[in-house]
């Protein structure tokens, strides 16, 4: 029967969601003036690029040419996993802060199950350091900025394999990092957020967190080990890549996240300095909007900045 429902979830939310010729030279220069010319260099070709073959696998790019190479910020956007909400003008202040920016895409919860979405921040890494010249990036220096589902991505890469990604340092603004907390959650509230982030986590897994259900029917890994798989704070270890965590108190998605995810971590021998849960006070904002409370945007500029060499 819960096959059944979930089933029924996926597609209710899949509904929801001439170049003219130059004109030819009529007079020679006279040959005591004629200077042959260097090409402008063209070091972008667009600002929209695929880094996968999905058409959701693209990232817009927001930079500026530089004389030395700058740390490279990809951006992950939120949208409870189920569409890609928008960065606003955060890309561009971000670029004119010093950073060349790559705001990812990726593969949705209806489209492909998890771990799909942790694939495509690696696809997007890899892509960003293999074309960083072209961006005047430093592929040394590559840091991961992501809101609410985006965040759970961020602290995902953070935590995976030992900083597997070789990442600077991570900013979750919102982060779902317990996508199981937000399944009980949305189980006792009402409220209507809450309750649509409960069922997007079960459409990312496909299928309900039961420590007796580890089946592969819908998914490449067992329905439990999958679910289990979703949290961060399952695989913290000492090596992991620093991370700064943001919530409003009065967030949908509870600073609780967070905070355990930090108590893991430093359980686990990450440094104190290393792994920070910032808690906005007398605000509801969430994920990408908290940049917009009163010092935060330049609390986090200021801490990428000191994460990079």
């Amino acid at each position: 029967m819960r096959r059944i429902l979930l089933i029924l979830v996926a597609a209710v939310l899949a509904i929801a969601g001439t170049t003219a010729a130059a004109p030819a030279t009529t007079a020679a220069a006279p040959a005591t003036t004629a200077v042959a010319k260097t090409p402008a260099v063209v070091k972008a070709e667009a600002a929209t690029q695929q880094y996968g073959t999905h058409p959701r696998q693209s990232m817009n790019i927001t930079w500026n040419p530089s004389s030395a190479p700058r740390p490279a910020v990809i951006l992950i956007t939120g949208g409870y996993w189920y569409t890609h909400a928008t960065w606003g003008t955060w890309e561009k202040q971000f670029a004119d802060q010093g950073f060349q920016v790559f705001a990812m895409k990726y593969r949705l919860n209806f489209e492909a199950a998890w771990p799909a979405q942790r694939d495509d921040v690696a696809s997007a890494v890899k892509w960003v350091r293999d074309n960083a010249g072209r961006y005047d990036a430093d592929p040394d220096n590559v840091l991961l900025v992501g809101s609410s589902a985006g965040g759970q991505m961020a602290t995902d890469a953070a935590t995976r394999g030992t900083n597997a990604l070789g990442l600077k340092g991570i900013v979750a603004l919102s982060p779902v990092a317990s996508p199981y907390r937000a399944w009980q959650d949305g189980n006792t509230s009402t409220n209507d957020k809450i309750r649509k982030l409960r069922d997007n986590s079960t459409l990312l897994a496909r299928c309900y967190p039961d420590p007796a259900d580890n089946s592969t029917a819908y998914r490449d890994t067992g329905c439990w080990d999958t679910w289990r798989d979703m949290e961060s704070k399952n695989a913290v270890t000492k090596g992991d890549a620093p991370m700064l965590m943001v919530h409003s108190d009065g967030d949908f998605v509870p600073p609780v996240h967070s905070t355990e995810l930090e108590a893991a971590a430093k359980a686990a021998g990450v440094p104190a300095s290393n792994v920070t849960t910032r808690i906005v006070t007398g605000s509801t904002a969430h994920g990408g909007s908290l940049l917009g409370t009163p010092g935060m945007f330049d609390t986090v500029v200021s801490w990428l900045k000191a994460r990079t060499s």
